[in-house]
């Protein structure tokens, strides 16, 4: 837990750019720059929350998504697939 805590924090807190650089390797093909852009704008739409524990209206929003792509056909109650993370430290 402590590192997806750290990795977390690196998404939303080092510039886009170093994390593309970082990253390339993982999409040959993909312009560097254009790598860049696409993480700073989902840095931008806040898609990695600081947070790491799953709230109920995220587990909903993917159960929508996942649905609506016929991905899923039965909707799982939140209290049977998530679980408070354990605490920092």
């Amino acid at each position: 837990m402590r590192a997806y805590r750290q990795a977390r924090d690196y998404v939303n807190l080092t510039p886009a750019a170093e994390i593309a650089a970082a990253e390339a390797a993982y999409f040959p093909g993909i312009d560097v720059d254009v790598l860049a852009s696409t993480i700073g704008q989902y840095q931008v739409l806040g898609c990695w929350t600081p947070h790491v524990e799953i709230t109920r209206a995220a587990y909903e929003v993917t159960l929508d998504v996942f649905s609506h792509a016929g991905l899923i056909h039965k909707r799982y109650p939140f209290e049977a697939v998530c679980v408070a993370p354990p605490a920092a430290g």
